[in-house]
């Protein structure tokens, strides 16, 4: 089998673990998971691997100094990282290259090399499989990744047969995730904001609802299974924390009206008030996952009714 590593958000190491416990030895066999990252063989073909949404990018895994098996004349583009930040491109590496044969370019290229020397110490060095079209679609500004999106799905231990909201839908990253994703019957968002409605009337499937998260006015009480949202945060739409607070605790409130017994709502979100207010409005907190989402600290947390 061959050797692979894949990227994933920082802090879902637990999450990707148990999603990759599910494959049997024989499909996919675990060698090292580490936070952001893991090595894994697998009889997976390229295409199989490219498509699992909760990666980021999954490279095939080059011996170190071993140049990949490609035509001479190939345009490869080289990127070359040292922690999270990317650095110049070793000399050495780019001189090999040039004495295989490839054309190095920034743009177009026909492969893409990673070069990574973490923080603790390994270096990866390996060639990126292609990327799906859902993950390379253009994202609107503060629109989750798909591969985010569904790693809160995972959280929410989704049963396609199940009844979804997302109550603060904004472009549609989550609930379009729960549809093409998880293939979830229902799935319905709820935007206060009545410019993007229309958005998410077009994705096909979807019951799109004009409304306010603090009222569901719309949502019957004890009709859904998982609640999966990422409501603001804070930093650009409040002046102050009484307001958002305030809208956290509606918002928290109606969640737990319309959830049947048992139910679980997974919230992705900066602010620091969130277990008070499930737990005193009739939640228990069953895990919190600390994430960085696109640089800024963030934590996934699962409630579930009481």
């Amino acid at each position: 089998m061959k050797q692979y590593f894949a990227t994933f958000i920082t802090g879902a190491q637990e999450i990707i673990g148990a999603r990759l416990q599910k494959y049997s030895n024989n499909e996919l066999k675990v060698l090292e998971l580490l936070d952001g990252v893991v090595t894994f063989e697998t009889s997976l073909t390229p295409n199989q691997l490219s498509e699992l949404r909760f990666f980021n990018n999954v490279y095939q895994i080059l011996p170190q100094g071993q140049m990949p098996n490609l035509p001479s004349g190939t345009r490869v583009t080289l990127r070359a990282r040292e922690g999270s930040q990317p650095v110049e491109l070793p000399a050495d590496l780019k001189q090999d290259l040039a004495q295989a044969g490839f054309e190095l370019v920034a743009h177009k290229p026909q492969a893409e090399l990673l070069y990574w020397k973490r923080g603790d110490g390994r270096t990866f060095w390996g060639q990126m499989l292609p990327r799906p079209g859902f993950k390379t679609r253009k994202l609107e500004s503060g629109e989750l990744r798909p591969e985010l999106a569904h790693i809160l799905g995972l959280v929410a231990n989704i049963d396609p047969k199940g009844t979804v909201l997302d109550p603060f839908a904004g472009y549609g990253a989550i609930v379009r995730e729960m549809l093409q994703g998880f293939q979830c019957r229902t799935v319905i968002a709820v935007e206060h904001n009545e410019h993007l409605v229309p958005h998410l009337k077009s994705i096909p499937n979807l019951v799109a609802l004009h409304g306010d998260a603090g009222q569901l006015a719309h949502i019957e009480t004890r009709s859904i299974d998982r609640i999966i949202t990422d409501p603001p945060w804070g930093e650009f739409q409040f002046k102050d924390s009484v307001e958002l607070k305030k809208l956290y605790h509606s918002a928290i409130i109606q969640m737990h009206r319309v959830l049947r017994a048992k139910g679980c709502a997974v919230v992705l979100t900066s602010v620091d008030f969130l277990v008070n207010l499930a737990q005193e409005n009739g939640f228990t907190v069953e895990k919190q996952y600390s994430v960085l989402v696109s640089g800024r600290k963030a934590i996934i947390y699962k409630i579930r009714k009481i």
